[in-house]
């Protein structure tokens, strides 16, 4: 069978017609489809609102197996609890090595020097948060010695913890004075 030979893109496009008109006008439909995409919900809305949702089935989960240790009988809580509380210490204070102390000090007391240079309002909030973590370091401390055997609550203080260090870290990077070249 023989092939025709095929005809340029040049050729092809002469062979248009040019005075095809479109059946209707377009414009009106385009427009108002242009307008309402411009009104949708911005993307940092909607992943606001997933995080929200998400902080909220983590707390709610974190809530359940929290009530659910609370409400174990306590017969039942001391059989599975025994063997794992012989085994751990139930110390649950910071390390006291001096090296770990006089670095968590020289932290501190940079912060607090740093923090005196922040305005009223970001210093406030700063000392709200630190408040926040402290209290919930606490309340986890005080279950973890009812429940020493559990690894999330132990997980979870180690994290308050870490939080407070992190804390303390941030806002003393973040009032480095800035070097300029010479």
């Amino acid at each position: 069978m023989k092939e025709l030979p095929a005809k340029s893109l040049d050729d092809e496009i002469a062979a248009l017609r040019l005075d095809i008109q479109p059946p209707r006008n377009l414009w009106p439909g385009i427009a108002g489809r242009l307008h309402r995409s411009s009104s949708r919900t911005r993307p940092m809305a909607l992943a606001a609102a997933a995080a929200l949702a998400g902080a909220c089935v983590a707390g709610t989960i974190s809530w359940a197996v929290l009530q659910g240790r609370a409400a174990r009988p306590p017969a039942q809580a001391s059989v599975r609890a025994a063997p794992q509380a012989a085994a751990r210490t139930a110390d649950f204070d910071e390390p006291s090595t001096p090296r770990y102390v006089a670095a968590r000090d020289s932290l501190e007391v940079s912060f607090r020097e740093r923090l005196a240079l922040l305005d009223p309002a970001t210093r406030a909030r700063i000392e709200a948060s630190l408040a926040v973590i402290r209290h919930a370091h606490e309340d986890i401390r005080k279950a973890l010695a009812a429940d020493p055997a559990s690894p999330v609550l132990e997980q979870l203080w180690q994290s308050t913890w870490h939080d407070e260090l992190d804390l303390y870290e941030r806002v003393v990077r973040s009032t480095q004075p800035t070097v300029t070249r010479t």
